[in-house]
């Protein structure tokens, strides 16, 4: 095999990957464009045929893949650089072009698939996979569908506890590569890398500064900073983990000797099949986003989990639902409402008289969590990971918001739509909006 030569960056990924012990790894790459992505890729999988050609002929399932978006770009970009600049072709007992695949003694083969090909790869057993460039994975079934159904059974059904997967990709947004990248943070087999422009040997100061002068900042920060917060269509712009993300904030405080209980608000979206609530504490004009819920199908569903997890234990509940609820019947037999349903649970629900513009809510939602002066007066706990996920994903319709439309495109919507109608009625953009309460006065 020709002498495989990495830069620094490259390096620390190889060293993780294949370093003793052996155990299951997976490595998340977020790098920008010049880091050399394709190389690392074809490198990490040579050194992978390179480990299954020590083991005994006759182990099964040694086979390692290679994904890309097209099988196009496989065969352009990965057959020669595997073939011919790292001399597998030398090793190999047998290779095609036309397959995308080389066969090497002891019964090892590596393959280089398409996306769109994937599918093809269910049943089979694989110990180690590069999935290149997903972030234009695009159609069906998609990098999430890939991912958990077809591409890790194939490493962890045939070879547990031994596999390992090198994921890369520029950044386009909070997606679910994104996802992916977090995964670091609660489960110690994956490791996440984040490379920018400063850390490729292969661009120069010359050359960055002639991109900078020839396309627009954000498409800057995504492609050579691998910024993935950079998207002009993001709807809660001013939200980030960094800043807002506190584990330590306190549950809801209880003390049953003097019967204090702090009071508890939910912000509802009312949805057929998605009931969704953001539970938050307010505390010294601060909002402190705790929990939420997900997987209720109905509102007396909901109510009841409401009753049972809050009521129930001495709290007083107010709820900030959308104001259609007042007159809608989402899932509820003639002659209720959703807000008649919440109120025969003992939930003080408050609404406005009708639905404030949307972009109104907006600006009072993004302004909690910073607003002109630099103050942040809205944090979240990690445990509220679906009203995280609405926040990081919500974008605008047809990325213009001039449209002021919400997309509804991925369904992640309904978390964020809940607060703003709990955020803009507590702590308004405008003042002189006509606010109502239902079910009680207090």
């Amino acid at each position: 095999m020709a002498e495989i030569v990495l830069h620094k960056g490259q390096s620390d990924i190889i060293k993780y990957l294949f370093a003793e012990p052996n155990t299951v790894k997976y490595a998340t790459v977020m790098a920008s464009r010049g880091f050399g992505k394709s190389y690392l890729a074809a490198s990490a999988a040579a050194l992978a045929v390179g480990e299954l050609m020590q083991m005994p002929a006759n182990m099964p399932n040694k086979n390692v893949s290679l994904i890309c978006p097209t099988y196009q770009q496989a065969c352009d970009i990965y057959f020669p650089l595997l073939a011919y600049e790292m001399g597998l072709d030398y090793y190999a007992s047998k290779h095609s072009l036309a397959s995308g695949t080389f066969w090497f003694p002891n019964n090892v083969k590596l393959k280089l698939w398409s996306y769109e090909a994937s599918e093809r790869m269910r049943g089979s057993g694989q110990y180690f996979v590069v999935c290149d460039e997903v972030e234009d994975w695009v159609g069906k079934p998609g990098l999430k569908e890939s991912w958990e159904s077809i591409i890790q059974p194939t490493m962890t059904t045939r070879w547990p506890g031994n596999h390992k997967a090198l994921i890369i990709g520029t950044p386009k947004g909070f997606t679910y590569f994104y996802d992916l990248t977090n995964l670091n943070t609660v489960d110690e087999r994956w490791k996440h890398f984040h490379y920018t422009y400063k850390d490729s040997p292969y661009l120069s100061d010359e050359e960055i500064e002639r991109v900078k002068r020839t396309i627009d900042p954000l498409k800057f920060k995504r492609e050579y900073e691998a910024n993935p917060e950079e998207s002009g269509a993001r709807v809660f712009y001013t939200f980030n983990r960094k800043s807002h993300i506190d584990p330590s904030l306190p549950y809801f405080s209880r003390d049953d000797s003097s019967r204090r209980y702090e009071d508890v608000h939910i912000a509802i979206d009312f949805n057929i099949g998605i009931m969704a609530a953001v539970v938050f504490a307010v505390r010294a004009g601060q909002v402190h986003i705790l929990e939420d819920i997900q997987n209720v199908l109905d509102t007396e569903s909901l109510a009841r989990k409401i009753k049972e997890r809050y009521l129930d234990k001495g709290h007083k509940v107010y709820a900030y639902p959308d104001p259609a609820g007042r007159a809608r019947k989402t899932s509820a037999v003639a002659g209720t409402t959703d807000f008649s349903i919440l109120e025969s649970y003992g939930i003080r629900t408050i609404a406005r008289s009708a639905a404030p513009p949307i972009i109104d809510s907006v600006n009072a939602v993004n302004r909690k969590f910073l607003n002109a002066a630099g103050d942040i007066d809205m944090l979240v706990h990690p445990n509220a990971a679906a009203t995280i996920k609405s926040l990081e994903r919500t974008v605008w319709m047809e990325n213009n918001i001039n449209t002021a439309q919400i997309s509804k495109a991925e369904g992640v919507e309904h978390w964020t739509d809940a607060l703003r109608y709990a955020i803009e009625y507590l702590f308004p953009v405008r003042a002189s909006t006509k606010a109502t309460s239902s079910g009680f006065m207090f």
